[in-house]
């Protein structure tokens, strides 16, 4: 592979990582619906929300992750020779690391519904259901990281 079509395709990966981070951040990542239902009057509440990565359980350290991949993208975008390889294998394992959190954050999401009863008083239901934002979220720490890898190969000797 030359060093300008690795060049090329590693901006261009990279790029599409970036927006995919950027649209991982910005749409939610869970939808929530409470009810609760009060036998007297009408108290009930009917509520339906939006959760973005960051207000998820554990979402900050997916944050954490995904801006120290960016890090080590653009380190790998300005290094040359032997940095730039040791980056792109940090990338590529903050990549995958990367990846296997988003899913594990989805699947806390899908498995998050509650239906409780409180006997006599009120009936309280939670709902939890992913988003769009998780899609994105899990492509895009692998999309950054192979655009790194790509970006590395420019700085080999032919």
């Amino acid at each position: 592979m030359s060093r300008k079509v690795a060049t090329v395709g590693g901006g261009l990966v990279a790029g599409v990582g970036f927006v995919l981070a950027l649209l991982a951040l910005a749409l939610p990542w869970a939808t929530y619906r409470l009810a609760v239902d009060v036998p007297v009057g009408d108290a009930g509440l009917d509520h339906k929300g939006k959760l973005a990565v960051f207000q998820v359980d554990l979402g900050w350290w997916y944050v954490v992750m995904l801006f120290a991949l960016l890090g080590l993208v653009a380190w790998t975008a300005v290094a040359k020779g032997a940095a730039a390889r040791w980056a792109a294998l940090a990338g590529l394992a903050f990549g995958v690391a990367g990846m296997a959190l988003a899913s594990a954050l989805a699947g806390r999401l899908a498995s998050t519904s509650v239906d409780t009863v409180v006997s006599g008083i009120a009936m309280i239901d939670v709902r939890a259901a992913r988003a769009s934002g998780v899609g994105y979220g899990v492509a895009a720490p692998l999309v950054l990281a192979l655009g790194g890898a790509l970006l590395s190969v420019r700085t080999q000797r032919e």
